[in-house]
């Protein structure tokens, strides 16, 4: 197997200042943790990229945005781009393209012009987050333990760091009072990931200031005089508060079938992917689907921390035929589903879940 991992270090090494780049990353506390590291390193070359937040799949009219920009280097982190190939396809005869990623893989994009890092080349077991792999890359080239911080947000944004260890050692080794001996989620770093999604859920702050904010504080002590800082916490306190009565609202209105919880909710914020996040801890031998409607679709995030059931996997084949899309890893996925079709996609997963336990 060739060595993505030394060609996507050779990529960002060859960025010079006379490049044009954009760097998409993910809408989440990894993707933007991701693009925070990345940033950083080609900023201190000189190069003065251009960052733009993405779903995931992406805008439909992302090619036309790049189009009009003229890049030399586009840069995807934390965005499954091997399942968009019309789109890379588009893009690859115009400049040189670099793909970190870590979601389940469907195509390898590798091929002149494109690199393409996912640490499933190795082995679909492996599961290191977008924000780890960006570490490791930006590390080759530049000291970065003082983002190391970043890093550890990113990570846990990402939840799952069994296979993360020697960059979880360090960052208890730099940070002995912050993380103690409790799970890094329970720190103050867990608390910064909690505050990237509120601030997504609520739309206080856009992903690409969120960028700013951590790459202005540049060390974590920093982090609170930051300018914008104060609408993150802001942010997180209202959805904390919402987390509460939604806690206890589920308790007595969530569906069990079999294996499978699912939970409606009834917010006028984005949470789904948050509570999913830190409800499933609760529900930890379940597969935990919460939803969401708005705009004329449903939105699903769907969490299984222990592994026993592939989330990704149930909830493509329940997608497939249906207006929508789904995808994700083994332990998180979402789906986007038409309202037409929900009641379907909702049928086909208790379907699957049948006589599981």
């Amino acid at each position: 197997m060739e060595d993505y991992f030394s060609a996507a270090v050779k990529f960002v090494k060859d960025v010079t200042k006379d490049d044009s780049v954009i760097i998409f990353f993910n809408n989440d506390a990894d993707g933007i943790s991701a693009c925070v590291l990345v940033d950083t390193l080609l900023k201190s070359k000189g190069v003065k990229p251009y960052i733009i937040s993405q779903p995931m799949p992406t805008e439909k009219n992302l090619v036309r945005k790049i189009q009009t920009t003229i890049p030399t280097k586009l840069i995807f982190l934390d965005l499954a781009m091997d399942q968009q190939q019309p789109v890379i396809k588009r893009l690859s005869g115009m400049c040189d393209i670099l793909v970190v990623d870590h979601h389940s893989i469907h195509n390898n994009l590798n091929t002149h012009g494109i690199v393409h890092h996912n640490p499933r080349f190795r082995s679909s077991e492996i599961y290191q987050s977008a924000t780890y792999l960006a570490y490791k890359i930006t590390s080759q080239l530049q000291d970065m333990r003082k983002y190391l911080w970043v890093a550890a947000v990113g990570m846990i944004g990402d939840y799952n760091l069994d296979y993360s260890t020697d960059v979880v050692e360090e960052v208890r080794k730099a940070y002995p009072k912050v993380t103690g001996k409790a799970p890094l989620y329970d720190s103050f770093l867990g608390r910064l990931a909690d505050m990237i999604a509120s601030s997504r859920a609520t739309n206080a702050v856009t992903c690409e200031d969120m960028v700013r904010i951590f790459e202005e504080a540049g060390e974590l002590e920093s982090f609170d005089k930051t300018q914008g800082s104060a609408k993150m916490k802001e942010a997180d306190e209202i959805i904390r508060t919402e987390f509460s009565d939604i806690e206890k609202d589920m308790e007595k209105n969530a569906e069990t079938h079999d294996g499978l919880v699912m939970y409606g909710l009834k917010s006028r914020h984005n949470l789904c992917s948050p509570v999913s996040t830190k409800m499933s801890e609760k529900y930890k031998g379940k597969l935990l689907m919460i939803y969401q409607k708005a705009s004329g679709k449903y939105h699903a995030s769907g969490r299984n921390q222990d592994k026993k059931y592939d989330v990704a996997t149930i909830f493509n084949k329940a997608a497939q035929g249906l207006k929508g899309a789904a995808g994700g890893h083994p332990a998180a996925a979402g789906a986007t589903i038409a309202e037409s079709d929900w009641e379907t996609f909702k049928e086909r997963l208790i379907k699957a879940m049948a006589g599981r336990k």
